[in-house]
């Protein structure tokens, strides 16, 4: 059974419901593709909950299933308590426009932008002075006033992405799914759409469902975050939880954590430190969890240096060898060989031009103790 949330208060106040809901289709073969596994999610009024996990792990079918774009193979969803499969059409259709879907690759109308912000308004029967007033306001919001006649489609893939965006927000819709709705856009559009989606965070009155596979942006726009892979739910939690605690070696690799390894955890009845062998190395843990372990480690928390170093706070000091350095721009990743084992160290580029260090040198790796993360 998926995660489904940590904290239990407000059960009253849930948006979205969805139990055990499972997407698979049949391929020419006859055999069957399993998209999403009994995938169980509760997502609460006002929330900003983000979906992260790579290609394919079933980000987008999830959104289109709660859009009500498509409908899964088994499993139910409810909206405000109401189960989707019990309604009517009409019912269906006027939960449907409460919804808002920002798509990865921008959705327009062949016609001017001006036309494209009032559809969603013309067919929601919005009167005619309001619907001037809100699409005026959405063009200086979405700094598209000179664009207002010019054809949608003939925008930039920025711009366009801009007028999907304002054709999704125009109505005040009570949920709003982004579908990577970010990714591929030039930084100019990056920022101003990330600005706008700042201010949505900011209003109760709005319920985000966001899917990324951006890490970096999940923490930025999440007030949970919900790990998906191979259509399960691995792990749903505050983000510093996620990024400081991840449940599996999936999801430490998935939020940068690069250092993974098994071992043996002994835990030392004087200090209380969990004393954590690793082939011929022994690493020590602050958190307490004997017997078979996964543990982590991120490779920005890892101090590499000539010497060994002084500073009491480490209490794991490892030497090895310079094996592999690669320059990443801003920062460089140096892999340090111990005994048997490799370390992936994240520094900048200053520490690296102050480190002049070279290949095969010797070097100590320092890290505290809750540094390591057991998974």
């Amino acid at each position: 059974m998926d995660a489904i949330i940590t904290d239990t208060s407000e059960q009253n106040s849930f948006l979205i419901r969805c139990k055990d809901l499972s997407v698979h289709y049949r391929q020419p073969n006859g055999h069957f593709t399993r998209v999403l596994s009994n995938l169980s999610l509760e997502i609460r009024q006002g929330e900003n909950l983000v979906i992260i996990g790579p290609n394919g792990a079933g980000k987008t079918t999830l959104l289109k299933i709660i859009g009500l774009l498509i409908s899964p193979t088994n499993g139910n969803i409810w909206f405000r308590e109401k189960l989707l499969e019990k309604i009517n059409a009409r019912e269906r259709l006027q939960i449907r426009r409460k919804i808002a879907f920002v798509h990865q690759k921008p959705v327009v109308l062949n016609t001017t932008v001006k036309k494209n912000l009032a559809y969603p308004l013309l067919i929601r029967r919005f009167p005619k002075k309001k619907i001037q007033q809100k699409v005026s306001q959405m063009l200086k919001l979405l700094e598209l006033s000179k664009f207002i006649n010019h054809p949608a489609r003939k925008l930039s893939g920025g711009e366009m992405q801009r007028v999907a965006i304002g054709m999704s927000l125009i109505y005040e819709p009570e949920l709003i799914l982004f579908d990577e709705s970010m990714a591929n856009l030039d930084p100019s559009n990056q920022h101003l759409i990330e600005g706008l989606m700042q201010n949505l965070l900011n209003d109760q009155s709005k319920t985000l469902l966001i899917t990324t596979h951006d890490p970096m942006e999940a923490i930025k726009f999440g007030d949970r975050i919900a790990v998906l892979n191979q259509g399960k739910i691995i792990q749903i939690d505050k983000p510093e939880r996620i990024f400081l605690e991840p449940n599996d070696a999936f999801t430490a690799q998935f939020v940068g954590y690069e250092n993974i390894f098994e071992g043996f955890g002994v835990i030392d009845s004087d200090t209380g430190i969990n004393n954590i062998k690793i082939n011929d190395i022994t690493i020590a843990a602050s958190k307490a969890r004997e017997g078979k372990v996964k543990v982590c480690i991120r490779p920005e928390s890892i101090v590499i240096s000539h010497y060994r170093p002084k500073e009491i706070s480490f209490r794991n000091i490892l030497k090895g060898n310079i094996m592999k350095c690669n320059d990443l721009g801003i920062v460089f990743h140096v892999f340090v060989s111990v005994s048997t084992d490799v370390f992936l160290v994240s520094i900048t580029r200053n520490a690296w031009n102050t480190l002049q260090l070279s290949l095969g040198e010797p070097v100590f790796i320092s890290f505290k103790a809750t540094d390591v993360q057991i998974l």
